[in-house]
């Protein structure tokens, strides 16, 4: 026997795999929600226990829930500690542990509220509703003071008082009930992912005595949003007498790049602050105090567009006000950072190859070491003695996992979903390399569907991940989740082509104006890897799929080669002159390939829809009308093209969703519309009948 076709024929055995178990069966769409979802663990003061949040979906409601679990470190027990209809999130710990405050919109409330609960369980007091949600709540040491997060009408806001706060109420009704629903703007920047910003809100912190339900405004000085996106970024210093606040410095009319600066915001009611990143144009966030309130940790990019450069990690100096990057030769792009309990080193998170490490590192930067890199790890607690943290895989969504390091030991600490996932057959998970593009190594994910027989036929499914500048990690997704792309019967990958992050900032920057060659190179180059590893891939049967960025490598595709028999393009950024009406001005014209006024030339080459002649595969369109990021003109466009060619093509439009399918009925039907599309061009068997939502139930 020739040693090539020996390899073969191993390499076929080794993926042979026994059928599932009897008592197991495929994932289908509605699976994904009916698993929980943890999120936002909080680690008491003694280390005992971690406060954390449980999402639970309903279907039929089209709605979820979310309460407050809590789970004893040693043990692994839980106990429920809210169990309202609601939403409860947020939690944090009172300095002596007898207490956690969170967020939650229940009974009566128009908006989120703050509420704080006894640890030992108990009614949830109401501390504080205001016209606009709380969010972000933080105890001072002191134990009797909150600090937290709001939005207001900076005309009306005044001083707080309780005709200020009816004034904002009756504005905000109106707004709400008005039947002239004209969005007016002179700005750039005029939307957000999905809500307009034509409505002139700000942010603002407040310090909330939990006693008396008394507060003071911290920042009055703030007539704009602390960031467009609307979240809050902000730390407590260790004595209590300062916050670290994330804040969008550059003043409206926004014209584009946003200049998020770090300002010391004293908490003694002064109103008063200082901006401590005056050095820098880019992005400034994560701050993080020094145990000994001496420094101030965060991460600083310093290109005022999105190009595929790293958060590199600086500190600030209180003493000298400088700021110094810890180690310029830490090529990781730090997505967390945490101190030791005792200040001595600290403990971050960062994309590696594929996987989203917990690492520890020295004060100064050097001698990074992962101490937990299986899967994707996230919300890191430090205790005195142990870490506690999210993690999932592609096989298992989240769960809370604790981490000795005396002894090096990690292990999952909660186990929600373990019975539910006990029911699936799901495929084996393979982390794989091929050189691509200029002969570089690359990286991909590799999942066979479940009872894989390697004597069997099997379409290929190469999906295309979104960003660009993102990573397709070892991690469980609701969206697009490889194992549900799997169980139709496909043999499913995706690849971490030029441009992906976690493999080196110079890798991840490589497609700057070059959006479509590499990528479509290292894509291709996978494809004919896994047809020459596995010679039961049928070449007849290839599927594309991709969305957001990985749209536009689809539509890319689409006009580069007729070698696949199907493609899908979910919220794609199908033509670069639709991509001006995104929500976000700066960075596309500069990174796509040029410019319409500038540089047309290097515009259309890299423009997907400037190759609509050579359109011929069968292609899928998705979008939400709400997506605001890739605007939905961009699916209608390439369905329009496509249906003036005369190639076959589908469009699916959701009027109430947004870049991301988010609600139940929605999301299932969406799953059904693609595997349909795929069983219809490449065969497999879709894991569901057509959703019928509207159906009498018996």
């Amino acid at each position: 026997m020739q040693p090539r076709r020996l390899i073969v024929l191993l390499i076929a055995v080794a993926f042979s795999l026994t059928a599932f178990a009897a008592d197991q069966r495929l994932l289908t769409p509605q699976d994904l929600w009916a698993i929980k979802r943890l999120g936002s663990p909080a680690l008491s003061p003694d280390d005992r226990t971690v406060v954390f949040t449980v999402q639970e979906w309903s279907i039929e409601k089209n709605k979820s829930t979310t309460n407050l679990w809590l789970v004893d470190v040693a043990s692994g027990t839980t106990r429920r500690l809210t169990t309202a209809n609601a939403s409860d999130g947020s939690p944090a710990w009172s300095p002596d542990g007898s207490r956690i405050a969170f967020t939650s919109k229940r009974g009566e409330d128009e908006a989120a509220a703050l509420y704080v609960i006894p640890f030992g369980g108990g009614e949830a007091e109401k501390i504080l509703e205001l016209p606009y949600s709380i969010s972000a709540p933080k105890w001072l040491p002191d134990g009797n003071h909150l600090v937290v997060a709001t939005s207001v009408i900076p005309e009306l806001v005044g001083q707080w008082a309780k005709t200020d706060l009816a004034a904002m109420k009756k504005e905000i009704k109106r707004r709400k009930d008005s039947k002239m629903t004209a969005k007016v703007t002179e700005d750039r920047q005029y939307r957000f992912f999905d809500h307009w910003l034509t409505d002139n809100l700000a942010q603002r912190l407040l310090k909330v005595d939990v006693a008396t339900k008394d507060f003071v405004d911290l920042t009055p000085k703030a007539t704009q949003l602390f960031s467009v996106s609307g979240t809050t970024n902000f730390e407590v210093s260790p004595d209590g007498g300062s916050i670290a606040l994330v804040y969008n410095t550059t003043p409206r009319p926004y014209a584009g790049h946003h200049n998020a600066d770090l300002y010391l915001v004293p908490t003694n009611g002064s109103g008063e602050w200082k901006n401590l990143t005056t050095d820098n144009l880019g992005s400034d966030s994560g701050p993080v105090f020094s145990p000994d309130g001496r420094s101030l940790l965060y991460t600083r990019t310093e290109e005022t567009i999105h190009n595929g450069e790293f958060s590199k990690l600086w500190r600030h100096n209180f003493a000298t006000g400088t700021n110094t990057e810890l180690n310029p030769s830490l090529d990781y792009s730090i997505a967390e950072t945490k101190f030791a309990a005792d200040g001595r080193f600290l403990w971050v998170v960062a994309e590696e190859k594929g996987y989203v490490p917990v690492f520890r590192l020295a004060l100064d930067g050097t001698g990074l070491t992962a101490v937990y890199g299986a899967g994707t790890s996230s919300n890191v607690e430090v205790g005195t003695g142990h870490l506690v943290f999210l993690n999932d895989t592609t096989n298992r969504p989240n769960e809370l996992f604790v981490h000795e390091p005396a002894t090096g030991a990690t292990r999952q600490l909660t186990h929600f979903n373990d019975a539910c996932m006990a029911q699936f057959a799901l495929g084996q998970v393979e982390s794989y390399w091929f050189k691509g593009a200029k002969g570089h190594d690359i990286h991909g994910w590799l999942v066979l569907p479940p009872g894989y027989d390697a004597t069997k036929t099997y379409p290929l499914v190469q999906l295309m991940h979104g960003g660009p500048h993102t990573m397709c990690r070892d991690s469980w997704s609701y969206r697009w989740n490889t194992q549900l792309f799997a169980a139709p019967g496909y043999i499913v990958t995706w690849v971490n082509r030029h441009g992906s992050t976690g493999f080196s900032e110079k890798f991840a920057m490589s497609i700057v104006n070059e959006w479509g060659d590499m990528p479509f190179e290292d894509i291709m180059k996978s494809t004919d890897h896994l047809l020459a590893r596995f010679p039961n891939i049928d070449r007849n049967r290839l599927a594309a799929a991709g969305a957001s960025y990985g749209g536009y490598m689809a539509a890319w595709v689409l006009g580069h080669t007729d070698r696949f028999k199907a493609i899908i393009n979910h919220a794609g950024v199908n033509s670069s002159y639709a991509q001006y009406a995104a929500d976000v001005p700066h960075g596309f014209p500069e990174v796509m390939g040029g410019k319409a006024w500038d540089n047309l030339e290097g515009m259309q080459r890299q423009n997907p829809m400037f190759y609509a002649k050579h359109f011929k595969t069968p292609t899928l369109v998705l979008h939400g009308e709400l997506d605001y990021r890739v605007p939905y003109g961009n699916g209608l466009e390439l369905y329009g093209v496509l249906q003036a060619l005369g190639v076959p093509s589908r469009l699916v439009i959701f009027p109430n969703e947004n870049h991301w399918i988010l609600t139940p009925q929605n999301g299932i039907y969406w799953h059904w519309e693609m595997q349909s599309w795929l069983s219809r061009h490449i065969g497999g068997k879709p894991t569901l009948e057509k959703p019928n939502f509207d159906a009498k139930k018996e």
